[in-house]
């Protein structure tokens, strides 16, 4: 045997030094040398420039987008040209990149962009502080319903019970909470009727003293059949602590477009004598605008003042967005305070959702809004003040990666 050894079941032959000292170059210094070598000898002797390139553009980019839900804390939800599929924004970070997205499982229905006409996302209160989300998406006149119980779960799961089951539904759908609690969590789903009106139910999510958790719905609601074919609804809860008993109730106010006109509903959700929740929802307005709307009206209301104001964003027929305002202290005046165009040559968008962000601690608060249009998703934001939307612009989201506001 020669000279060299082996050790462990590997040849102790490798190149790497000698009985000497002297080095033998091994693979990696090999490399270095060679870089050094072929080197050129002109490298300025002073400070080297940098040069930033992009990490995004060799990314895979977002399939196109059709339908599209997102919540607060900006995980989205979109209709694709192969199914439904998931990503969201990081906001632990200066660079809040957008993530990869993820497909959902595949199941027997086909749900694309071609096939859905709506999705809602509800985040859900989760009592060890994780997070459920719940996506409603409208298909084919049918409500399907999926969870997930963390976002770093793979995959959203199909709800074996899901609501409105038999119920013939189009549209547009939207969810809202309505009461929270340590043990429980409320929320109602409202989706617009296929023959007419809308249908209202709502959802306890509670845990028992066994840690046991459950997902109880209300009976349905039908509300605002006057209105015919409705395309598209959006909801939001006011707190009113002068119901009966000094107990506090809740007041559902609801947007919906029908006919391409924006028509408002309302009413108390209580639970009754029957021990049953129920919205005494009854259409009182219609808000008056220039032209058709089209899409999906986003309705809010401010978290912050306490003065019960709510805002409303819609897409217009005609390209563009309207943007009216409600205030507590004229409750049946819809003030249009924004009417924004998009480029010539831009069609209408065709979903959008709508956001505060901020504290309002400073005093400082913005308007977001992601708006998707052609298939491709944008995002915009402006201060919320008398001049909101003046030299905002449509910023495309295109791949996962860091995205500046």
């Amino acid at each position: 045997m020669n000279n060299a050894s082996w050790m462990g079941g590997y040849r102790s032959d490798s190149p790497t030094s000698t009985e000497s000292g002297t080095l033998i170059p091994t693979p990696s210094t090999s490399r270095a040398n060679s870089i050094r070598q072929s080197s050129p000898t002109h490298i300025p002797s002073g400070p080297l420039k940098l040069t930033p390139l992009s990490t995004t553009s060799w990314r895979q980019p977002y399939p196109s987008v059709g339908q599209f839900a997102t919540t607060e804390s900006e995980e989205v939800v979109a209709a694709g040209p192969n199914g439904l599929f998931y990503f969201r924004r990081v906001r632990d970070h200066a660079t809040t990149p957008w993530s990869e997205f993820r497909p959902f499982p595949s199941v027997r229905e086909t749900l694309n962009e071609q096939t859905v006409s709506g999705l809602a996302l509800y985040s859900g209160h989760e009592f060890d502080e994780r997070s459920r989300l719940h996506l409603y998406c409208v298909s084919g006149g049918v409500l399907y319903s999926f969870y997930l119980t963390d976002e770093n779960d793979s995959s959203f799961l199909p709800d074996t019970s899901p609501p409105l089951a038999g119920r013939s539904v189009t549209g547009t759908p939207t969810v809202v909470r309505t009461s929270t609690g340590r043990s429980s969590d409320r929320w109602s789903l409202v989706v617009p009727c296929q023959s007419g009106g809308l249908l209202h139910t709502s959802a306890t999510y509670s845990r028992s003293y066994g840690n046991s958790v459950s997902t109880e719905w209300s009976v349905v609601d039908r509300l605002a059949a006057d209105l015919g074919i409705i395309s598209a609804v959006s909801v939001t809860a006011i707190p009113n602590r002068n119901g009966p008993y000094s107990t506090e109730t809740t007041e559902l106010v609801a947007v919906c477009i029908s006919r391409g006109q924006l028509n408002v509903v309302q009413g108390s959700f209580r639970k009754g004598n029957s021990s049953r929740w129920n919205w005494e929802g009854k259409t009182s307005t219609r808000i008056l605008h220039p032209g058709e709307v089209t899409g999906n009206p986003v309705l809010i209301i401010d978290p912050y003042d306490g003065r019960n104001q709510l805002d409303l964003l819609v897409p217009s027929a005609e390209g563009g967005i309207l943007h009216f305002l409600r205030t507590k202290s004229a409750p049946n005046d819809w003030h249009m305070i924004g009417r924004i165009a998009f480029p010539q040559n831009i069609p209408p968008a065709s979903c959008l959702s709508f956001r505060r962000s901020g504290t309002g601690g400073n005093g400082k608060r913005d308007l977001y809004a992601l708006i998707q249009i052609s298939g491709r998703l944008y995002h915009v934001t402006t201060t919320d003040n008398k001049c909101a939307w003046y030299n905002s612009s449509l910023k495309p989201i295109v791949h996962p990666g860091p995205f500046s506001e």
